[in-house]
């Protein structure tokens, strides 16, 4: 995997939430047992990670992604919906 990919997976990770941190860990501790915790969370370097461990985070980063914006359309459409009710 590429330099470029890596960069946009990690922005990626940082911006989700802490369960969505977890699943993250959950696939690399799947893959190796080779990382670093501090305080501020868990380092991992992704020269030591496997292309398939790599990949699999990935498909999990755009299923996250993904569903968010599932969540968002549902969430356009109820208002839609509630707006139409009040309007009643």
């Amino acid at each position: 995997m590429n330099k470029q990919k890596k960069e946009w997976m990690k922005e990626q990770i940082d911006l989700m939430d802490s369960n969505q941190h977890n699943q993250v860990f959950n696939i690399i501790k799947k893959y190796t047992n080779t990382f670093t915790k501090t305080q501020s969370g868990i380092l991992v370097s992704t020269d030591k990670l496997s292309n398939d461990c790599l990949e699999e985070i990935n498909q999990y980063i755009n299923f996250s992604i993904d569903q968010k914006k599932r969540i968002e359309e549902d969430t356009k459409t109820r208002k839609t919906y509630e707006r139409l009710i009040t309007d009643l």
